[in-house]
C-alpha cells in the first residue's frame, strides 16, 4: 500500500497578530502571518494553536507552535510552559511581543471537501468527502478514513453541490 505524500513548501513571512478564544471545548489562539513576498495563489496564512482546556495531544501540538513562535522572536518562554495549557490570555499576551517577527513557515496545503444533497426532508451535508461516484441512478459519496459511502438517489434529489475549503496547515515555524 502506498501512502499518499503531500508536497510540504517554505514560506518567508512576517507574524502579524495573536487572536485568543475561548470556544465550548477548547481555549487557543489564531496564529496570522503574512507572506513577505506575496503570491496571487495565497493570502494571509491564519493557523489555530489549541492549548486545551486540558493537556491533551492537539494541547500539545498547540503549545509547540507557541513555543517554536517565541523562540523564533528570542523571547524567553515560560519556565513551566505546560502552564499556558488552558490559559490563553497568557499565551496573547507573550505573543504580542513576537508581532513583526520574520518567520520561515513549513507549510503543507490542505483541502477538505463535503457534498451537498438538497432534498424534500432538507438538506444533508456529507463531510471528509473523497470522491462522488456518478451512477445513472443515485450519486454514491465515498469517504475517507474507511468509512462507509453514502448513496443519493438521484430521483430523491432536487440539487446537490460539492464544496471545498483550502488552508495551509503549518508544520514549523523557525527563524528566518
Amino acid at each position: 500500500m502506498l501512502a499518499r505524500m503531500t508536497a510540504t513548501r517554505r514560506l518567508h513571512s512576517r507574524f502579524v497578530e495573536a487572536a485568543p478564544q475561548r470556544r465550548e471545548t477548547s481555549v487557543g489562539v489564531w496564529l496570522h502571518f503574512e507572506p513577505l513576498r506575496p503570491r496571487p495563489d495565497e493570502g494571509r496564512i491564519e493557523d489555530w494553536a489549541d492549548l486545551g482546556p486540558a493537556l491533551t495531544v492537539p494541547a500539545v501540538q498547540g503549545l509547540g507552535k507557541v513555543l517554536r513562535l517565541l523562540r523564533a522572536a528570542r523571547i524567553a518562554a515560560p519556565r513551566d510552559p505546560l502552564g499556558l495549557v488552558g490559559r490563553e490570555d497568557h499565551a496573547w499576551e507573550l505573543l504580542l511581543r513576537a508581532v513583526g517577527t520574520e518567520v520561515r513557515l513549513t507549510l503543507r496545503p490542505r483541502t477538505r471537501v463535503r457534498f451537498l444533497a438538497w432534498t424534500e426532508h432538507g438538506v444533508e451535508t456529507v463531510h471528509d468527502v473523497e470522491d462522488v461516484i456518478v451512477a445513472e441512478d443515485a450519486y454514491l459519496v465515498r469517504r475517507f478514513r474507511g468509512r462507509f459511502p453514502v448513496r443519493f438517489e438521484r430521483s430523491a434529489l432536487i440539487r446537490h453541490r460539492t464544496e471545498s475549503e483550502r488552508w495551509h496547515e503549518i508544520l514549523d515555524i523557525e527563524r528566518a
